[in-house]
């Protein structure tokens, strides 16, 4: 996952997985503060923009796709891994550029990493 998609997941960890699953969220909103924060970070628009795609597209992506997992799960919401849709979410998410970091295909730990 490049270091956008990385921020972004875990962003939303601290911003959105500790909300009960039954909260109202909006999106722009969200998109609005990752926005802010993404900057703040150091993260420039264009930068996000080829990496991630849409930002209020990815976030409701990744939200869709929890709130499915949690609606077919007997987990609870308090546990750990609530976000591990979010992530698998993000790291299927590619934007319309065909150059960015990561296929979409699931992340091998012993594939290219230096050790």
């Amino acid at each position: 996952m490049n270091a956008t998609k990385e921020f972004l997941r875990s962003w939303l960890e601290e911003n959105v997985g500790n909300l009960p699953t039954d909260t109202e969220i909006s999106v722009p909103m969200l998109a609005q503060q990752f926005e802010q924060d993404a900057d703040a970070a150091g993260y420039g628009r264009e930068v996000r923009e080829q990496e991630v795609g849409n930002i209020e597209d990815a976030i409701q992506r990744a939200l869709d796709k929890t709130g499915e997992e949690n609606r077919g799960s007997e987990s609870t919401p308090d546990e750990e891994n609530s976000l591990a849709p979010v992530i698998d979410a993000l790291e299927a998410v590619e934007p319309e550029h065909g150059d960015a970091e990561g296929s979409g295909r699931p992340a091998d730990s012993s594939s290219g990493s230096p050790g």
